[in-house]
């Protein structure tokens, strides 16, 4: 039993035997009877103002622990999309790298070809100039 319980019940069992002894005195009897309901008030008022101090309390930790809870979830739904970024930006990279690559491959085929070809067309421009040498040299034109 808390101490304002057993001043309550005792200050019932005051009121309970001031009421028995109250017709002597009927005055000091209501007097006794209003400084008791006053002082019962009083003490519900705060009481009262204990349990709301309470709640609120316990709603501000819930509000709190929920707040905190959400930071939680949003710091892990950000870690998670800065990974999935990173991934995304890797695997980006990776991709430019790979089409970089392909297209100096194809480059350098082409440069190849290129270069292919262009020997086999000196080649071709050497043989034929050989070619016009010695049919002018087999067949001397007449000069007139």
């Amino acid at each position: 039993m808390s101490s304002n319980q057993s001043q309550q019940a005792g200050q019932q069992w005051n009121n309970q035997q001031q009421q028995q002894q109250g017709k002597n005195d009927q005055n000091a009897s209501c007097q006794q009877n209003e400084e008791c309901c006053q002082g019962g008030i009083t003490q519900q008022r705060q009481q009262d103002h204990q349990d709301l101090n309470r709640q609120q309390n316990q709603q501000n930790n819930q509000g709190l622990n929920a707040q905190q809870r959400q930071q939680q979830n949003q710091q892990a739904g950000q870690q998670i999309n800065n990974q999935q970024q990173q991934d995304r930006l890797g695997y980006d990279a990776q991709q430019n790298q790979q089409n970089l690559n392909a297209q100096r491959q194809q480059e350098q085929q082409g440069q190849q070809s290129n270069c292919a070809q262009q020997f086999k067309q000196a080649g071709q421009i050497g043989n034929a100039q050989q070619q016009q040498q010695q049919n002018q040299q087999q067949h001397p034109r007449l000069i007139h």
